[in-house]
């Protein structure tokens, strides 16, 4: 069926927040140990969310698995960013962001059949391999790879990140029928930012200097924007999206939220938009378009 405007709209702002996050990370990783500052950003907002959900009079309720939601908090949270940015310091950036982003809805698409929380749809598939297509397109000019040990580790860690989050996000999917979003976003947010705190304390340097980076006004804001906007606001909207349109559709906005960072590069960073992006941004929305059209469910 086609999705309703109140769905679209959902997809549309967690897509263009989901895309705004990436100048933000970058900001906050060139002064915070990475494991640190994602640490610090899920169990804040995972807080601000147990927080809304009790003013709500909101909770999980008795029948939900406890087990099932410690496993996929950490599957999506933990693992899956500890992964990918441990792989992220030996791949280059945009060779990254093409595995990251174009496993996403493929590996959404293949466990969710597997679990049987999606059906088989031949205008899905061909979705996927469109905007697969988009991104290597859109990625093109900065694609390299330095086959070296590291470089293979790092990789292995970026697919197996993905592929993390991609289980982790199948797993959530049966929670939604029994929960609301935002409480069980609370709680997969932050149990997700606990183990990323035990590992930055294993393996990150954290001294008075790291803690008052995070005063610096461009830092604070960068945090306060992925606290607010990329997990309170757009994670409880993919929860959301997850239960009601399925994996696949729900994750086609890792083929819209690129666009929406290349844009604000060329507007921000003053970072050339030419031939390369138009084609890949191009193939990218058209396969958003073909995921959500009437005769994809």
């Amino acid at each position: 069926m086609t999705p309703s405007l109140g769905a679209l709209l959902s997809f549309a702002v967690m897509s263009v927040i989901w895309g705004l996050t990436w100048i933000a990370i970058k900001f906050g990783v060139a002064a915070i140990p990475p494991f640190t500052f994602a640490g610090a950003r899920l169990f804040a907002a995972g807080a601000v969310l147990l927080a809304l959900a009790r003013a709500r009079g909101s909770a999980l309720p008795a029948d939900a698995s406890r087990s099932r939601i410690l496993i996929a908090g950490i599957l999506v949270n933990t693992v899956s960013y500890g992964l990918v940015f441990w792989g992220m310091q030996f791949v280059p950036s945009g060779l990254a962001s093409v595995v990251n982003l174009a496993l996403i809805p493929v590996g959404l698409f293949s466990m969710g059949l597997i679990a049987g929380e999606e059906t088989f749809s031949a205008r899905k598939m061909l979705a996927i391999v469109i905007g697969v297509a988009g991104l290597v397109i859109l990625f093109l000019p900065s694609l390299s790879f330095d086959a070296d040990r590291r470089s293979l580790a790092g990789m292995l860690a970026l697919v197996s990140g993905t592929l993390t989050y991609c289980c982790g996000s199948i797993l959530s999917r049966p929670l939604l029928r029994v929960s609301s979003p935002v409480p069980l976003a609370g709680w997969l947010t932050i149990i997700g930012g606990t183990g990323l705190i035990v590992l930055a304390l294993a393996f990150e340097p954290i001294d008075r200097s790291v803690l008052s980076a995070f005063l610096d006004p461009t830092v604070f804001a960068s945090w306060a924007f992925l606290v607010l906007g990329g997990s309170v606001v757009a994670f409880t909207l993919y929860l959301r999206l997850l239960r009601d349109w399925g994996p696949t559709r729900a994750g086609m906005y890792a083929f819209v939220s690129p666009i929406i960072a290349v844009l604000l590069g060329v507007v921000v960073m003053h970072e050339p938009f030419g031939v390369y992006e138009l084609a890949g941004s191009s193939f990218m929305l058209g396969a958003a378009g073909l995921a959500m059209s009437r005769r994809s469910s």
